[in-house]
């Protein structure tokens, strides 16, 4: 793994998956056995996932270099991914306007260059990066909304490709390659728009103005694995992930929204690849600034997990939002933020009632909140809170959760982190390893509820963490 600071410094660990998993599976069934009575998350003390500081090696975590990288902060990082050379470099873009090209295996600079000298506007800087897997392209987004191409083969001469100005009015957020439409053709979000553009050409089509900030975006699993660009996820500031068709309206308009959570922007967005289990095929995983990660079905257009990525919440500590998310080699989600990188567990247990679920408007989102941009089959679903506090440096108490999402009083709570509408448990064990599975239906009869409920493991906890990033 890769990681870009603020402070221009690039680290690169590699970590052992399989003994970081056993280790964990030790530490919780040791856990499990100690526990007797129902355990709430404000009493637990310690943690039994792994916890690294970023300059440090465990057995299972190894450091393998480190280097001053960038004058300014680091803004983007990015492997090479043409199929000859799969993982055997990376690029690094700063705020000092410089791409570096630099040997994964050993973190040596091989190429570099200066972006500046082709800006209008002196005051201009990277904001994000992509690559082509089928071309030596490379290209970076900007501040001021302009898209530059270099040739990743020939990147010490300085020369721009080609050179894609006005592409947004404002910065610059992602760029996603349309491998299987054209090696030239590429997505773009900025601002308040979605471009589709050629770079020999410039823009081929520019969506409506949304009124709201579009951050991240993704292909769903399902159109990765089929080689397919026709559909795109996207972001937004708004709390919002709204799907996008090429073959519907060339892109001019989102044909569907999912509300996540309006007290907060999706500032990442990344597919599950389907993590070997059939409820994740229809899945993207986003993050927010509220430091939560959502599983969200873009086919059932609602939430169906939450999990707790940072555990600081607004007044009581630094909040560590969740500014990347990724699939590892085996489908392991990794999750960063401005003070840590976590690695999430891969062991999981299927929810036999996620299918029973009912999509219902959730208490992020009032009755009376209107959305004039939303269609017809805008998500009416939304989740409350997470039954997963895991790999969060800091205990969680249950009146800090409180705090932070609206939970109403009641016994039930969800299997394998799928959040219900009604009734949440706060009184879960942390990261999830006690739930209880109750009867969804509404009672007045509380001892009828306690006898149907059945307590059972669950997983997706992290695996290691590292601190202080």
């Amino acid at each position: 793994m890769i990681s870009g600071l603020a402070t221009g410094h690039l680290y690169c660990h590699s970590y052992d998956a399989e003994a970081l998993e056993n280790s964990l599976a030790r530490k919780k069934e040791k856990y499990e056995k100690s526990i007797k009575d129902e355990t709430n998350i404000s009493k637990l003390a310690k943690v039994w996932w792994s916890q690294v500081d970023y300059k440090d090696s465990l057995d299972e975590v190894k450091m393998n270099w480190k280097t001053k990288r960038h004058k300014g902060s680091c803004r983007s990082v990015v492997f090479e991914v043409q199929e000859n050379s799969v993982g055997e470099f990376l690029y690094s873009g700063g705020t000092d306007n410089v791409i570096k090209k630099a040997s994964t295996e050993t973190g040596k600079v091989v190429a570099k260059t200066d972006l500046s000298s082709n800006y209008e506007n002196p005051k201009d800087a990277i904001t994000t990066m992509a690559v082509s897997q089928t071309h030596p392209y490379l290209l970076a987004g900007t501040d001021d909304g302009h898209v530059y191409v270099y040739d990743s083969r020939q990147l010490s001469n300085d020369k721009v490709k080609f050179n894609l100005q006005n592409m947004h009015d404002d910065s610059v957020n992602k760029i996603l390659p349309m491998n299987a439409v054209s090696p030239y053709h590429y997505l773009s979000l900025g601002s308040t728009t979605l471009t589709h553009f050629d770079i020999r050409k410039g823009i081929l089509t520019q969506s409506d103005d949304q009124g709201d900030e579009l951050l991240a975006m993704c292909y769903p699993t399902e159109y990765v694995n089929q080689g397919k660009n026709d559909t795109v996820l996207v972001s937004h500031g708004e709390g919002v992930v709204s799907l996008w068709r090429e073959s519907s309206n060339r892109l001019s308009d989102q044909i569907s929204r999912i509300k996540v959570n309006k007290n907060a922007s999706i500032d990442a967005i990344v597919p599950t690849m389907n993590a070997g289990n059939e409820n994740f095929s229809d899945c993207v995983w986003c993050g927010d600034s509220e430091g939560l990660i959502h599983r969200v079905d873009y086919k059932k257009s609602k939430v169906v997990e939450t999990r707790v990525h940072s555990a600081a919440m607004g007044k009581l500590g630094g909040l560590d939002e969740v500014g990347g998310l990724d699939i590892d080699y085996d489908y392991r989600l990794i999750s960063s933020g401005m003070e840590g990188l976590k690695v999430w567990s891969g062991e999981f247990e299927s929810s036999d009632r996620e299918n029973e679920l009912h999509s219902s408007e959730d208490d992020h989102w009032s009755d009376s909140d209107e959305d004039d941009t939303a269609s017809d089959s805008e998500s009416e679903s939304e989740s409350d809170m997470t039954n997963h506090t895991t790999i969060g440096s800091d205990d969680v108490t249950a009146d800090q959760l409180k705090k932070r999402i609206k939970v109403e009083d009641s016994d039930d709570s969800s299997d394998d982190g799928v959040v219900k509408k009604q009734k949440t448990n706060v009184s879960s064990a942390q990261g999830g390893l006690k739930e209880e599975s109750g009867n969804n239906a509404a009672s007045s009869d509380s001892a009828k509820r306690k006898e149907k409920k059945s307590k059972k493991k669950s997983s997706n906890n992290g695996i290691f963490k590292f601190d202080g990033i």
